[in-house]
C-alpha cells in the first residue's frame, strides 16, 4: 500500500506507509526520513518475533525426537522395551587354536530367544568352539531379562557368578553376561526403554573386575 505525500501542487511521491488496514491516501509532511525510520523498526520487530517464535517451536520438535541418556531403571506404562547385548571381550582365540571371529552385537527382538553354536538349534547363534549347540536361554517378562543356562559345557555366568543349568536368573542392566566363553563370548547388556519418539538408556551398574573367574576353553558338546 502506498501514500501520496503532497511536497509541491505539481509533484507527488509514493512512500510506503505503516498502516495495514488504511486504504485511503495521507498527506503527509514531506519528514520522509523519519516515517521511513518507524516502518524499518516494526518491520524489524515482526520479523524477531517471528524468529522467536520459529526458534521455540524447533526447540520443540528436537526435544520430542531427541535421544536421552539417562541412569534411572522406571519404566512408564505403554512404554516397550529393547534389550541388546554388546560384545566386550578381547577377541583373543589363542585357547582354541584356530582364528575366530568375535561375534557381533544382538538385540532379543522377541519374548524368548536360544542362544547356541548349532544354527539347527539356536535362534542366536554364537559361532565359537567353547559355546554349546544349545547353550542357554533368554526370556523378557514383566520388564526383565531373564536367563536360563540349558546345561552347557562350559557354562553361563552373570558377571563372575557361574548359574546353575536350569535356574531362571534375571540379568541386571549393565551387567555382563558369558555364555562359556570371555574372551569371544562375553556381553554387556543393556535395556533401552521406547516411550513414543525418546529412547531412554540405562548406564552400567558394574564393571568386569580383575579377578573374573576364568571359563574352561573345553570344546563344547
Amino acid at each position: 500500500m502506498e501514500t501520496m505525500a503532497r511536497v509541491s501542487p505539481s509533484l507527488h511521491f509514493a512512500i510506503p506507509t505503516c498502516s495495514l488496514r488504511s486504504t485511503s491516501t495521507s498527506f503527509l509532511s514531506p519528514s520522509l526520513a523519519s516515517t521511513n525510520s518507524v516502518c524499518a523498526s516494526s518491520i524489524s520487530l515482526r520479523s524477531s518475533v517471528r524468529n522467536q517464535v520459529s526458534c521455540v517451536v524447533l526447540a520443540e520438535r528436537r526435544r520430542r525426537t531427541g535421544l536421552r541418556c539417562l541412569a534411572s531403571g522406571s519404566s512408564s506404562a505403554g512404554s516397550s522395551e529393547r534389550w541388546i547385548l554388546e560384545p566386550v571381550g578381547d577377541g583373543n582365540f589363542s585357547h582354541i587354536g584356530y582364528k575366530v571371529a568375535r561375534p557381533g552385537a544382538f538385540e532379543v527382538a522377541s519374548s524368548s530367544v536360544t542362544i547356541g553354536r548349532v544354527p539347527e538349534k539356536a535362534d542366536v547363534v554364537l559361532p565359537v568352539a567353547t559355546v554349546s549347540g544349545l547353550h542357554a536361554r533368554l526370556d523378557k517378562k514383566d520388564g526383565l531379562l531373564l536367563v536360563t543356562d540349558l546345561d552347557s559345557t562350559n557354562g553361563t555366568f552373570i558377571n563372575e557368578q557361574r548359574l546353575k543349568p536350569g535356574a531362571v536368573t534375571p540379568v541386571p542392566p549393565g551387567s555382563y553376561i558369558t555364555f562359556g566363553d570371555t574372551n569371544l563370548a562375553i556381553f554387556r547388556v543393556t535395556k533401552a526403554e521406547v516411550e513414543s519418539t525418546t529412547i531412554k538408556m540405562e548406564e552400567p551398574v558394574s564393571e568386569p573386575t580383575s579377578e573374573t573367574q576364568a571359563v574352561s576353553s573345553e570344546p563344547a558338546g
